[in-house]
């Protein structure tokens, strides 16, 4: 199952920039797939979906 990992903004003033880095990436998969799991880590988060490869507008996962 393909992975895009998300992480959060290390600036303190975006407040919750990885919720919205999800919601936005999340959305754009949904597009794809019809199913996409995520887990939250400490400051980061990994959106699982079903597929064999990326969209082009994402990045792959580090």
């Amino acid at each position: 199952m393909p992975v895009v990992k998300v992480r959060a903004s290390k600036s303190p003033a975006k407040g919750n920039s990885l919720v919205r880095k999800v919601t936005e990436t999340t959305s754009d998969l949904l597009a794809q797939s019809d199913r996409v799991l995520v887990v939250y880590g400490k400051e980061t988060a990994s959106i699982y979906y079903e597929g064999s490869e990326l969209p082009p507008s994402l990045p792959r996962a580090s």
